[in-house]
């Protein structure tokens, strides 16, 4: 959904609620619980992540800023979310800025991973958002070792998303860069 200016988060909120109910945008709703080694038949299989830092100080860290969706990068994204723990069935949307208008992409979680060394969740595309596809978040604590990976299979949705499949891939690459670095921040 795109608009010329970022709509309010009253307005965000009203668009991803009507919205609750729908079904996802594609059919392999779960398959991020696991690590992909391919994405299915037309979606791009993105894979990555980094060391956070050291120590269960940092993993908690991590973990409550993954919990709050601070992972996304403040330069060119806003999330919006609905109030409440992060559990399935949560709601949330993006709000992008780019080439002088933003866009908004509904989103719904599709389970949460609590584990004494493991916090994780995966989320699927609703019906107006730009791509088709799943996404995973995690933190692990492995050892002394903190990490955060991201893993996500995705597609271009509808005939705009096809037309603008370059940038929208530059500003999927933007955030695997920035997403990355704001964790490092956060877990310090």
């Amino acid at each position: 959904m795109f608009h010329l200016a970022p709509p309010s988060d009253d307005r965000v909120l009203a668009l991803v609620r009507a919205r609750a109910h729908r079904p996802f945008t594609y059919r392999d709703v779960g398959l991020t619980r696991t690590p992909l080694s391919a994405a299915p038949a037309g979606f791009v299989l993105d894979r990555y992540g980094t060391e956070l830092g050291r120590g269960y100080e940092v993993f908690e860290r991590a973990c409550a800023a993954l919990a709050n969706l601070e992972n996304y990068p403040p330069s060119f994204t806003r999330v919006v979310r609905t109030p409440g723990e992060l559990a399935p069935g949560s709601l949330f949307a993006t709000v992008a800025r780019h080439l002088g208008f933003a866009s908004v992409h509904p989103c719904r979680v599709i389970y949460v991973e609590r584990e004494p060394s493991r916090f994780a969740f995966g989320f699927g595309t609703l019906p107006g958002h730009a791509e088709s596809g799943e996404e995973s978040f995690s933190v692990t604590l492995d050892g002394d070792a903190v990490r955060y990976d991201v893993q996500a299979f995705s597609r271009p949705h509808g005939v705009l998303a096809r037309l603008g499949a370059p940038v929208a891939r530059s500003y999927q690459l933007r955030f695997q860069r920035e997403t990355q670095e704001r964790m490092r921040d956060l877990a310090r």
